[in-house]
């Protein structure tokens, strides 16, 4: 891969970091993605160099030196050949001075767990059911302090593909739809847990809010999952219980207040809504291994 210095790139290059060292959130990102990247932005200014990103939902514009330390940045490029200062300019336009979202990683963590197939263990199980609870809780406080986000993306690289989108047809990433992952293990934990409720017609609560938080941090809940999708010693337990079919429907809902989905609607249901999003759901992993019109430029290693 050939080697770049800052001067070599362009606005709008599309850039993806190697995920932070000893950090088990941007473990979690690869290792459910397969890829070797954790986070997306996108290249901004070159005098002085900058790069515009999201700290969902904060988009802000900081300095390239400073982001790139101590990570590999692999960067893509459009294969338009005309000049993409419309992505550019669509991305300025989404600059904002929100307040971010402080779970954001665990977030794309919890979405990848939902559109990933895999075997469940009881341990895998119990991490899960603690993640999607946290998330639950800290994105309703989220909403009650800060109202939703409105439309906006909440990750990292669907930020960056939706700059491309607003700039116009000629600039829409093209993507090959890859689904996540190993087919020798059939459905999706969302698809489970969809079958699972068609089936059985649970009624669940809304989550309360009143319950005991998870005190552990998003770092120590991704190493314990780490931990138990590395034991192999752990038997496979049935795919769906009704406690992690719940955690899974209070997710939904909460992301849908999030991503402020029209929640009176008459056909609306947690679920259905979370498994339509995968479709839209673009991973740092989905720009860099399924994109028809990025090409690999080279690295930046600072």
């Amino acid at each position: 891969m050939k080697m770049l210095s800052l001067s070599d790139l362009r606005p709008a290059d599309v850039l993806l970091f190697s995920p932070e060292k000893k950090s088990f959130i941007s473990w979690a990102i690869t290792f459910l993605t397969d890829a070797p990247v954790s986070h997306a932005a996108l290249y901004f200014n070159s005098t002085p160099p900058t790069i515009i990103e999201e700290t969902p939902p904060q988009v802000s514009e900081n300095p390239a030196q400073k982001r790139f330390h101590g990570r590999t940045i692999h960067v893509y490029r459009h294969t338009s050949t005309t000049p993409l200062l419309p992505v550019i300019d669509a991305a300025r336009l989404h600059l904002n001075n929100q307040e971010p979202y402080d779970h954001a990683g665990l977030y794309m963590v919890g979405l990848l767990l939902m559109y990933k197939k895999f075997s469940i263990t009881s341990q895998k199980q119990q991490v899960i059911i603690r993640i999607l609870k946290k998330l639950t809780a800290t994105i309703s406080h989220y909403i009650q302090q800060h109202q939703t986000p409105g439309k906006q993306p909440m990750v990292c690289s669907q930020f960056v593909a939706q700059c491309f989108d607003d700039a116009g047809a000629p600039f829409r990433l093209q993507f090959r739809h890859a689904s996540m992952t190993d087919s020798a293990f059939g459905e999706t934990l969302l698809d489970k847990a969809i079958d699972w409720t068609k089936q059985r017609q649970p009624i669940f609560g809304e989550y309360d809010m009143a319950s005991a938080p998870e005190t552990a941090s998003d770092e120590a809940l991704c190493e314990a999952l780490h931990n138990a999708f590395m034991d192999n010693t752990n038997p496979p337990t049935p795919s769906m219980t009704e406690a992690l079919a719940e955690s899974i429907y209070q997710f939904a809902e909460a992301h849908a207040a999030l991503i402020n989905i029209d929640t009176a609607a008459k056909n609306y249901q947690p679920l259905t809504a979370l498994q339509s999003n995968n479709n839209m759901f673009i991973s740092p992993g989905d720009l860099m291994r399924t994109c028809n019109n990025l090409a690999p430029v080279g690295i930046v290693i600072i």
